[in-house]
């Protein structure tokens, strides 16, 4: 079992420009002073949550869903400002964080379809959540979950369409 902040410490740069990577295209973010201020979320977040992990890979995957839930809370603040105050609504791309012309879906709304993921494929829904919210590589996500990069590439391809049927479908919640 590795020590909290010792594992924080180590993989502090690589969150970072995780954070910056996932933040560098949104209106209204101040760049490396809003991707410091995720990862120290993130931090704060993973303190209530154990007190140990298992390795690298554990801690990745459970930064993972702090940030996930973290741009959450902040799309649902940004939600709830006054009505008549436009604001930009918070995105993120089903392609993946580098591609040149992303489907786009409000980050509540992906959430929502994210879990309803999880509750029959766990592990495509924890791919898509590291490839989204963390903007790791397809080699990255297979290091940190002890998994071949093909079953990597299978389970988000599967993920994708199914996504992708939902939306088109009408079915997803809150659409």
């Amino acid at each position: 079992m590795r020590n909290r902040s010792e594992l924080f410490n180590e993989l502090y740069p690589k969150l970072r420009r995780l954070a910056q990577g996932k933040l560098g295209g949104e209106h209204g973010v101040n760049g490396p002073a809003d991707a410091t201020s995720l990862v120290h979320e993130v931090y704060l977040k993973l303190r209530s949550w154990s007190e140990g992990f298992l390795d690298d890979r554990h801690f990745l995957a459970t930064a993972s869903a702090a940030m996930r839930q973290i741009i959450v809370d902040r799309a649902r603040a940004r939600k709830a400002l006054k009505r008549g105050v436009r604001v930009q609504p918070l995105s993120v791309s089903l392609e993946g964080p580098l591609e040149k012309s992303p489907s786009v879906l409000d980050v509540l709304l992906f959430d929502e379809m994210l879990n309803r993921l999880g509750t029959f494929d766990k592990r495509a829904a924890q791919i898509v959540e590291m490839r989204v919210f963390l903007g790791l590589s397809e080699t990255e996500i297979a290091d940190d979950l002890g998994i071949s990069s093909r079953t990597v590439k299978r389970d988000w391809s599967a993920a994708i369409a199914w996504l992708k049927i939902e939306l088109r479908s009408g079915s997803s919640p809150g659409g």
